[in-house]
């Protein structure tokens, strides 16, 4: 911590520079860093965090937590991980309807969620080629993915996730290395500061070039006929969103009860959202849009940047697998990177997606396994996808110019967008 004096009428002041506090003021209040703190809170019960209030934002460890709002037995569930699929550390509001959970049972990878049990994700810093991930049995071992919570609030919340991708078959060789921080302040919103290390750095496989992909969370008995708007000239429900902060481009992905895929918007709108200085992910909720908002001030240049509609068949550079339901993650039921959803399953499961992916200056995604495969053999490429850090604010909204506010007041702050202070000074409609 640096230090200086200042004369001022006729007093020496002492300033404390690098929290940007005067050094009477408690050190909980100047969130320069952890806690001082000498013993960490036993986790609670869910039943406990219902009665709790705070001040503004707090966070807490709890020991019974399911995803989705499933009430069942946690049976029968394989014997994977550490057999503790209840412990998660959940952030909560003092007036904002939405939390931000790391559950164990889904390797810690957090997502927004809204009250009914409905969330958003946005992954993690998946290994090159699936070599490596989190979603399979090692990737949700305690000794793979663990949080810590650096500060419990109420005026900051700081969570710092560490992973290491391992291979479906066997985690004794970790691929990566990833360092994701989380700061919640009390207006709702989260930054989300993700970098990661190589392990294997002479290999393809021990790179990332997929750091943000825009999943969501079903929950428990629940089909998302239930959750989502429907249009009123087609029929269908629109389930994800990408949305360009700087113009009124919008580019929605539309499914069916019979396994249909339409798109409002065609190949060109979605090159040109992801070539805008700033774009959200944005899971349409009934209840509350659930973003996530990237641009080149965070981290994310127009020029490396590609958004990928996975869904719809045809779209350029997907992989067109149509209406994508997993239910393999957030509950762990099967120890497989891949195991499809089953009409009538009693847990809750994931749907997705629309992949962002990081590509060499200037290089297209037209078809996706093709182009993808052989940028992941750029080992120049990889190294600069390692030493780079990447900005996401994540949030709730009532309303799309809401959404196209808060991304533009966050990302026109430039390079101070990287503060977790920036996301306090981010000017828009807030709406429970």
């Amino acid at each position: 911590m640096t230090l200086r004096v200042l004369e001022k009428t006729g007093k020496a002041i002492l300033l404390a520079v690098a929290g940007g506090c005067l050094s009477g003021i408690p050190q909980a209040q100047c969130a320069d860093g952890p806690d001082a703190i000498f013993e960490k809170p036993e986790p609670v019960a869910m039943a406990d965090l219902a009665h709790r209030t705070t001040e503004g934002v707090s966070a807490v460890e709890v020991k019974d937590y399911a995803p989705g709002h499933y009430t069942g037995p946690m049976k029968p569930s394989p014997p994977h991980a550490d057999l503790n699929a209840g412990k998660a550390v959940v952030v909560f509001w003092k007036d904002r309807s939405q939390r931000l959970v790391f559950s164990h049972e889904a390797s810690y990878c957090p997502w927004l969620e809204l009250t009914n049990g409905e969330g958003m994700c946005n992954q993690f810093f998946e290994g090159n080629l699936g070599d490596a991930e989190l979603f399979n049995n090692g990737g949700r071992k305690e000794r793979n993915s663990f949080v810590d919570i650096l500060q419990r609030g109420p005026r900051r919340v700081w969570v710092r996730w560490t992973y290491f991708c391992v291979n479906l078959q066997d985690d004794t060789k970790p691929r990566l290395r990833g360092t994701e921080d989380y700061f919640a302040y009390p207006n709702g919103l989260v930054l989300r500061r993700m970098t990661y290390e190589s392990l294997m750095p002479g290999e393809v496989a021990g790179y990332s070039t997929q750091p943000v992909e825009l999943f969501g969370v079903l929950p428990a008995g629940s089909v998302f006929k239930d959750l989502f708007s429907r249009d009123a000239e087609h029929g269908d429900w629109n389930v994800l969103s990408a949305l360009d902060l700087y113009s009124d481009r919008r580019y929605d992905i539309y499914w069916d009860e019979k396994g249909g895929v339409r798109r409002r918007g065609n190949d060109a709108t979605l090159v040109a959202i992801w070539q805008s200085p700033g774009c959200a992910l944005v899971i349409p909720f009934r209840q509350k849009l659930l973003f996530a908002v990237l641009g080149q001030a965070s981290g994310f240049p127009p020029k490396n940047n590609r958004l990928v509609d996975h869904c719809t068949p045809g779209a350029q550079g997907g992989s067109g697998w149509g209406t994508g339901i997993w239910d393999h993650w957030p509950i762990g039921w099967t120890n497989s990177q891949t195991s499809f959803w089953k009409a009538g399953s009693p847990f809750a499961y994931s749907f997705g997606s629309i992949g962002q992916f990081l590509v060499p200056d200037g290089k297209p995604l037209i078809s996706f396994w093709r182009d993808y495969s052989e940028y992941c053999k750029d080992m120049d490429f990889n190294r600069w996808t390692e030493r780079h850090v990447f900005y996401v604010l994540l949030g709730a909204a009532g309303d799309w110019d809401a959404i196209r506010r808060i991304g533009r007041s966050w990302l026109d702050q430039g390079g101070d967008c990287a503060r977790p202070e920036s996301i306090v000074r981010v000017q828009g409609k807030f709406v429970d």
